[in-house]
């Protein structure tokens, strides 16, 4: 059940680290195409556009602070009610991963109230590429 439990946390975290490089390469390309368009705005613009909307990493993140603090909170249970059992480093084992875990969510959090801070400010409001309507030949 270990080895299983493991695998799948393994797998789990590769998706979702797959998924952070995406979103930087994804953000890296929308810079490029735009520092090659004629109409420039900026790479602040740009992110805010693209991290304004919920993504694949925002999901798998809360997924794996779910699952991990469930998993570290009833290990946790366990070696509370029988010390004996266990080493006496895996208490602060389990203390480091809900701490990293509990951290992960902070900065999903703070991540939350950039967006929110940059939805008032308007700069989401502008269009990231420019209304190309009247002139089919410019499309993207």
């Amino acid at each position: 059940m270990y080895v299983a439990l493991a695998v799948f946390g393994g797998v789990l975290g590769l998706g979702i680290t797959g998924a952070a490089v995406y979103s930087a390469w994804m953000i890296r390309q929308l810079w490029q195409q735009q520092a090659a368009s004629p109409h420039a705005v900026s790479q602040q613009e740009i992110a805010a556009e693209y991290l304004s909307r919920w993504t694949l990493l925002d999901y798998g993140t809360v997924g794996l602070f779910v699952i991990g603090l469930l998993l570290l909170l009833a290990d946790l249970l366990a070696v509370l009610r029988d010390k004996a059992a266990f080493p006496d480093y895996h208490f602060a084992y389990l203390l480091c991963g809900i701490v990293i875990s509990v951290m992960g969510m902070l900065l999903l959090t703070i991540r939350l109230f950039v967006v929110i801070g940059l939805a008032k400010s308007g700069v989401l409001k502008r269009p990231v590429a420019p209304d190309h309507q009247n002139k089919p030949g410019h499309a993207d």
